[in-house]
């Protein structure tokens, strides 16, 4: 009998089946003392297609104000105490074909809707559904040890969703044709540990410095050697940040997550236009247009 050494992960469609078990009104996350509230307000499950609706409601951001300079008028739309402004991100997800594979998904990007805070609502409503459903969070403990009935022990898990950012060839191209000035490799493990008798001085973060012979070596995938270096470091180096001048001869500063090679500014970006109508800001239900936009460029991005 095989014994796991860690938790067993769960498909991205099983993920979802966990997620339809919570009724849509209560899939939601308080943030901020109670000041931002993050909720699914859309979610449809078509074949191997998941549309979402993810809005967040904030009472932290100041009353908007409308202006028309030329007749210098200004006004203000004030929201009552416990009104929050809406900002909403629709989600397209294309479930892998093998469930062991990883989906497709594409975000719209959206002020206050970060891949992080949307990561942070979807685990919490996966977690939400051990009230309901406790055996899919239970598997068998790691040591292999049983109970006094001889039947294998188990133990509570939690599950944890996981975003891979494309990256652009932006990224590669400034990589491969570039030339690399250094790489720092950093780790905050020990931050604000004593780096003095009397506690004065704080340690904040300990960076390892490389150079590269880029001009002895004519290596023409620099990108995958870096990012294949970074990955192997990951666990004791949170990030990296790389210094090079690219082939246009522009300074830049990259700086890299080291366990996915994930770099924010060079994630794989597409424009969507010509809407024939003015786009809002949060929506109660999908917009059609965007959400056909995003299934068109999700089929392409699939079947590249």
């Amino acid at each position: 009998m095989h014994i796991p050494k860690c938790p067993k992960p769960i498909s991205v469609r099983e993920a979802f089946e966990l997620i339809k078990l919570i009724p849509l009104g209560k899939r939601t996350k308080v943030l901020a003392k109670g000041n931002e509230s993050l909720y699914m307000s859309y979610f449809e499950w078509t074949d191997d297609i998941i549309s979402i609706l993810i809005n967040k409601s904030d009472k932290g951001i100041s009353d908007p104000i409308f202006t028309i300079p030329k007749e210098n008028k200004r006004r203000t739309a004030e929201k009552t105490e416990e009104e929050g402004q809406d900002f909403s991100s629709h989600i397209v997800i294309k479930l892998p074909n093998k469930d062991i594979d990883p989906a497709l998904v594409i975000i719209e990007q959206c002020h206050g809707l970060s891949v992080s805070t949307i990561k942070e609502l979807l685990d919490n409503i996966i977690n939400d559904a051990k009230k309901i459903s406790p055996d899919k969070f239970k598997q068998m403990h790691p040591d292999g040890s049983v109970d006094n009935d001889g039947n294998p022990k188990k133990y509570d898990v939690i599950f944890k969703s996981e975003f891979d950012g494309h990256i652009s060839n932006e990224l590669k191209d400034d990589l491969n044709h570039g030339k690399i000035r250094s790489i720092e490799l950093i780790t905050d493990k020990d931050q604000n540990t004593d780096f003095d008798e009397e506690g004065y001085v704080k340690e904040k973060c300990k960076t390892l410095v490389l150079t590269l012979k880029d001009n002895e070596n004519n290596i023409a995938n620099k990108y995958g050697r870096i990012v294949k270096l970074c990955k192997k470091e990951k666990n004791n180096y949170s990030h990296a940040r790389i210094k090079l001048k690219t082939q246009s001869g522009l300074d830049r500063t990259v700086n890299m997550n080291t366990a996915d090679g994930l770099v924010q500014h060079y994630v794989k970006k597409e424009k969507l236009d010509n809407f024939n109508y003015n786009l809002k800001s949060s929506y109660d239900k999908p917009d059609k247009s965007i959400l056909d936009k995003m299934k068109k460029l999700l089929l392409l991005e699939h079947n590249d």
